[in-house]
């Protein structure tokens, strides 16, 4: 379901080409709440801004120098017609409403406007556009996973698509290089490429061998190849090295939160056992004290460290 917190994280694009007018739409937005806003005096540059941003709404003037607000409409709806965005049309101009309606706009509002009614119909066609999209992208689901599994793997999928679009254009070179080099194509193009090498240096097929054997130019090059192939796998290696730490840091801030909470938690039935005196299970290898004391990490490592520091005494001695 669609909460109020989705809603006020929705994606608003502002298009007009008054610059008041995007400050005083802008701040009653974000007075009421929202939190993601974006504005442009520059229709043109729409359809990039949303290739890049996707957003779930956009707040557009009709009126416009050089392009106006139903061309940009048509413009979207061209080359993004499967995932085309709500548009909110403001205008002064009865005539325009019936063609902005016509022409893909969902609502609109008159010009001069009032902010509330601005707000108003922005959480109203936030609201449908989040809707849309969570009954879209849930219609295909398993039906053997249950939604927090389903909304979890998202979720993973988000984190790793930002964190691929994050890279730099160096960084991508060097895992696509370190990704071709992995593959079987690499392998069959080395295996052609090398054979067609010995067949033309065999001097059989009327050609001058220009490398003959042991084939020293080959040996050169291979040996350059492999030199740039082993820096694009340590790069894309250091890559994943800081996306793992990462997530590591993600897993262990994750599993400190969720022993505290159980440790509040026991600490809670400790007390409602001893108000209704009810006993403990004497068969139980776990004391009280055990589980309601908290852990904390430094002294974890800490013992770790000491048993692997005896255990490799231990070794030395016996050897």
């Amino acid at each position: 379901m669609i909460n109020s917190a989705d809603i006020l994280k929705g994606g608003i694009l502002i298009v007009d080409d008054e610059e008041p007018n995007i400050i005083l739409l802008e701040r009653a937005l974000r007075n009421a709440g929202y939190t993601s806003i974006t504005g442009t005096m520059n229709p043109q540059k729409v359809h990039e801004l949303y290739c890049n941003n996707h957003y779930d709404l956009i707040i557009l003037d009709i009126r416009m120098p050089g392009m106006d607000g139903f061309q940009v409409m048509e413009c979207l709806k061209k080359k993004d017609a499967d995932d085309c965005p709500p548009f909110l049309v403001i205008t002064a101009e009865p005539g325009h409403k019936a063609r902005a309606l016509k022409a893909g706009a969902k609502d609109f509002v008159s010009k001069p406007f009032e902010l509330l009614e601005v707000v108003t119909r922005v959480h109203n066609l936030l609201e449908a556009q989040l809707l849309r999209k969570e009954i879209e992208e849930h219609k295909e689901d398993n039906p053997a996973l249950s939604n927090v599994i389903q909304r979890n793997i998202r979720k993973i999928i988000k984190v790793r698509q930002k964190a691929s679009h994050d890279q730099s254009l160096q960084d991508r070179v060097a895992n696509a290089m370190t990704a071709y080099s992995g593959s079987m194509l690499f392998f069959y193009v080395h295996i052609a490429w090398f054979l067609i090498w010995f067949i033309l240096n065999t001097g059989h097929l009327g050609i001058t061998p220009f490398d003959p054997y042991p084939y020293g130019f080959l040996t050169m090059v291979v040996s350059l190849e492999a030199i740039f192939l082993a820096t694009f796998v340590l790069i894309s290696q250091n890559l994943l090295a800081k996306e793992a730490e990462r997530l590591t840091d993600l897993g262990l801030q994750t599993g400190l939160l969720t022993e505290h909470e159980l440790t509040r938690v026991l600490q809670m039935l400790r007390a409602i056992q001893e108000k209704i005196g009810i006993s403990n299970d004497n068969d139980s290898n776990l004391a009280d004290s055990d589980l309601v004391m908290e852990t904390r990490p430094e002294d974890v490592l800490a013992e770790i460290e000491r048993l692997q520091r005896r255990a490799t005494k231990k070794k030395m001695r016996s050897i």
